[in-house]
C-alpha cells in the first residue's frame, strides 16, 4: 500500500483528495494539513511514501518546503499539486526535488497514476503541463508575449517594490507581516522567472505589470 499525505490551505481541495483516493485499492491517504509547519513533524515520524504538495502556501514557500524534505527526508517522493501552471514554477520544484507536477483539476485516474508512477522512481507531469514545456522549447510562448496571472496582494507588493519601499515599509503600508512581504517577493520572483528583485522590476515594467 502506498501511502500518502497532503498539504493544502483549501479544505475542499484536501476534502477532494481523500475522496478520490478514498476506494483505491493501492493508495491510502494517512493525513492531511493545512500548513507545512502542521505536517512537518508528522512527515518526519511517519514518512509517507509520497506527498501532494501546493506551492502557494500561506505560511511558507512549496518549493522552498520540498527543498528541505529533499534534504532531510530524501525517501519522501514530492508531487507538487497546484492551480499554478506557469513553467517557472514547473522547472523550480523539479529542480528542487520533486518529481511529479499536477493541476488541481486533475482526475482521480490521474492522480492515482501519477502516484503509482512516482512511487516507482519515475516521473509524471500531466499532459498539459508538458505540452506548455514543449511549446516553450520551440519558443511558442516567448518571454515577451507571456504575461503571468498575479493576485491583487501580489500587485499592490510588486508596485511598492517598484517604488523602492523596503520590506518594513510595504509591511507596515498593507498591514501584513515583513515574512509575508518575503512570501509575496518570492512567489513574484518564481512567477516572472527572474534571480532577484532587480530582474522583478524590470521585467515587471518590460510586461506592464505596473499599470
Amino acid at each position: 500500500m502506498i501511502t500518502v499525505m497532503a498539504i493544502d490551505d483549501h479544505p475542499m481541495v484536501l476534502r477532494g483528495i481523500e475522496t478520490m483516493l478514498k476506494n483505491s485499492h493501492d493508495v491510502k491517504i494517512i493525513a492531511s494539513f493545512k500548513s507545512c509547519h502542521e505536517a512537518y513533524q508528522s512527515i518526519k515520524s511517519d514518512k509517507p511514501d509520497i506527498l501532494l504538495l501546493d506551492i502557494n502556501l500561506p505560511d511558507c514557500n512549496g518549493i522552498e518546503f520540498c527543498k528541505i524534505l529533499k534534504k532531510e527526508s530524501s525517501s519522501i517522493k514530492v508531487i507538487a499539486l497546484t492551480n499554478l501552471n506557469e513553467t517557472s514554477f514547473v522547472k523550480n520544484i523539479i529542480r528542487n526535488g520533486a518529481k511529479g507536477y499536477l493541476l488541481k483539476n486533475t482526475c482521480k485516474n490521474e492522480l492515482e497514476l501519477a502516484i503509482k508512477k512516482v512511487y516507482k522512481g519515475e516521473q509524471y507531469l500531466q499532459k498539459s503541463i508538458q505540452q506548455r514545456l514543449l511549446d516553450e522549447s520551440f519558443g511558442i510562448t516567448s518571454r515577451k508575449t507571456f504575461i503571468p496571472k498575479l493576485t491583487r496582494r501580489e500587485k499592490e507588493v510588486l508596485k511598492l517594490i517598484i517604488d523602492e519601499l523596503t520590506t518594513q515599509e510595504i509591511a507596515d503600508k498593507l498591514f501584513i507581516s515583513t515574512k509575508t512581504v518575503e512570501t509575496h517577493r518570492s512567489h513574484l520572483i518564481q512567477k516572472l522567472d527572474v534571480r532577484n528583485t532587480a530582474g522583478l522590476v524590470r521585467i515587471a515594467i518590460e510586461k506592464g505589470l505596473t499599470n
